[in-house]
């Protein structure tokens, strides 16, 4: 099992969405996606698509919209996963 660190971006995003509750849903598909993502960072649904700087990009569809998890294995921890960026994927459609 992996442990996820997150910058400052997808933190607050994080923490934004799960006090919201008319975003609850969006909060529960983001932490689903994170729980598989920790769990097996070599899943299959972790690694759609890998931009050329290296990041990997997660798609999370929610009921109101789709999210990426934009992420790679940490730098100084490789068994681990650095979460880049965290928010609505308007480019994944």
């Amino acid at each position: 099992m992996a442990d996820l660190y997150l910058d400052p971006q997808p933190m607050r995003v994080l923490q934004e969405l799960e006090v919201n509750t008319s975003r609850r849903s969006i909060w529960e598909a983001v932490d689903g996606a994170l729980d598989l993502l920790a769990s097996d960072p070599g899943h299959r649904a972790a690694r759609r698509k890998r931009f050329s700087n290296g990041l990997w990009c997660m798609v999370v569809p929610t009921d109101q919209d789709l999210w990426a998890i934009l992420w790679e294995p940490h730098p100084q921890l490789p068994a681990d996963v650095a979460i880049r960026c965290l928010g609505p994927a308007t480019f994944a459609l």
